[in-house]
């Protein structure tokens, strides 16, 4: 009777041991997985000018990537009123840091544009200008 008790104990060290060791194995994973989530990351500013004589919005923004052909703004969606008026999709960004892209508006004193720049791994930052103020 005692030895079943003794091989009870080590079944339960056994069974102990494969859980600690399924942890581990998941926490690195998980480790592993982490820095290109790390890396990933949302517009950091979002800047907007519009030229009402020209009918041109300028769209800078500034998302530092080391490659900007893998990690780079895939999309820019403008909106006046609440209205999709234009969504652009890229396959890269211009530059490492800050660019510029122009749309052609129409929009008159008053109308508010809202902008949302998308990046290609993870995140998204949105940004509304008043025409004429």
């Amino acid at each position: 009777m005692i030895q079943k008790k003794g091989k009870n104990i080590s079944k339960k060290k056994g069974s102990r041991l494969v859980a600690v060791a399924l942890f581990i194995f998941s926490a690195i994973l998980l480790i592993a997985g982490f820095p290109l989530t790390a890396t990933a990351h949302s517009p950091k500013n979002v800047v907007l000018t519009y030229d009402q004589a020209k009918k041109m919005l300028e769209v800078r923004i500034t998302h530092g990537v080391s490659d900007p052909a893998k990690h780079y703004i895939d999309k820019v969606e403008i909106r006046k009123a609440g209205k999709t008026v234009s969504t652009t999709e890229y396959q890269s960004q211009p530059g490492p840091e800050t660019f510029s892209y122009t749309y052609p508006l129409d929009a008159a004193p008053g109308d508010v544009i809202e902008v949302k720049a998308t990046c290609s791994v993870f995140g998204s930052k949105t940004e509304k200008l008043t025409v004429g103020k």
